[in-house]
């Protein structure tokens, strides 16, 4: 038997996981641990699964000497893609900092 994390779906949102003991292939036992009456298999989303970061780096001559203002202005509509684009019901919220 191994240990299976099983994601709780709510309304196309992963909403809770919940780790089940399974046999390695079959999910059906796992599935059945985690029945809503069983309430002591669920654990929260881990902190590193609700944020996505990164840094950009560039090399390209003409951008590298762009303002601050300028990459702010770059930022800004990757944040509109997100809340516009096919996953934008996905984000409850996006951030973005140029630093």
């Amino acid at each position: 038997m191994m240990m299976v994390t099983i994601c709780v779906i709510f309304v196309n949102t992963v909403t809770t996981t919940c780790l089940g003991m399974g046999a390695t292939g079959v999910l059906q036992a796992a599935a059945n641990m985690c029945m809503l009456g069983m309430s002591m298999h669920f654990t929260p989303i881990p902190p590193q699964h609700l944020s996505i970061s990164g840094t950009l780096t560039t090399s390209n001559l003409i951008m590298a000497t762009w303002s601050r203002e300028m990459w702010q202005s770059v930022v800004n509509r990757v944040l509109r893609m997100f809340t516009s684009g096919p996953f934008g019901t996905h984000f409850a919220t996006s951030v973005a900092t140029v630093t």
